[in-house]
């Protein structure tokens, strides 16, 4: 009998208001408030209006989002049996 695992991942598109930079970091950590204990997992640098995808275990993770202009996003996803969707909308700060 052959196992194969099941490759889940979260996904998404980058958009961002007037003002913030052209190309946005991306992070996928573990769903932990304090910082020492979130745990970053991968990151990638992506354009706005592009998209990205995360490729995960089931389980619980924060997608963070910043760019060199101090614009920002954060949300918590929950990965169970299918790909998560987080569409990454920046937010001046």
């Amino acid at each position: 009998m052959t196992s194969h695992a099941l490759a889940l991942g979260i996904f998404g598109h980058i958009s961002a208001p007037e003002g913030c930079a052209k190309k946005v970091m991306v992070w996928l950590s573990l769903d932990k408030e304090e910082y020492q204990e979130r745990l970053l997992l991968m990151h990638t640098e992506v354009p706005v209006g592009g998209s990205y995808k995360f490729y995960t275990k089931p389980g619980q993770y924060q997608i963070r989002a910043n760019d060199e202009a101090g614009c920002e996003f954060m949300s918590r996803i929950e990965v169970k049996d299918k790909d998560a969707e987080v569409h990454v909308r920046m937010v001046k700060k």
